[in-house]
């Protein structure tokens, strides 16, 4: 029987995140950018969502609340992480969300990653003006 084939994402990691070898299984099965080894570093996260959104990647953040606001219904959804998550745990929490996710929630979803689990919400217009 042959194996399910897997999506391969493209990410884009905020400029609070370790350098994408820090995280070895997210790296052998995406494709991984950090916005601190690009020129577009110290760039305020507004222009990190949108530089995301044009290179059609996925933020992956630690500052839930700036980023949360930026997300729409027909937007980039954003993963973000716990701060208390290990290198390690966060490495294969993201590799797990990112194979569960359906392609339905790559678009105007919170995808929210801590210690007790992950969580898929998506982000409503009142959230966002709040």
């Amino acid at each position: 029987m042959p194996s399910k084939k897997r999506k391969k994402y493209k990410l884009l990691f905020d400029e609070g995140l370790p350098p994408p070898k820090a995280y070895p299984t997210l790296n052998n099965f995406h494709a991984i950018a950090h916005i601190a080894l690009s020129p577009h570093r110290s760039e305020d996260d507004t222009l990190v969502y949108k530089l995301a959104e044009k290179e059609g990647r996925i933020p992956v953040v630690f500052n839930t609340k700036d980023f949360k606001r930026l997300i729409s219904q027909n937007s980039t959804s954003v993963i973000s992480l716990s701060t208390n998550l290990t290198n390690s745990e966060a490495d294969l929490k993201i590799y797990k969300a990112l194979k569960d996710l359906e392609n339905h929630e790559l678009k105007g979803f919170l995808i929210s990653i801590s210690k007790s689990g992950i969580t898929v919400k998506q982000v409503s217009s009142e959230e966002v003006v709040n």
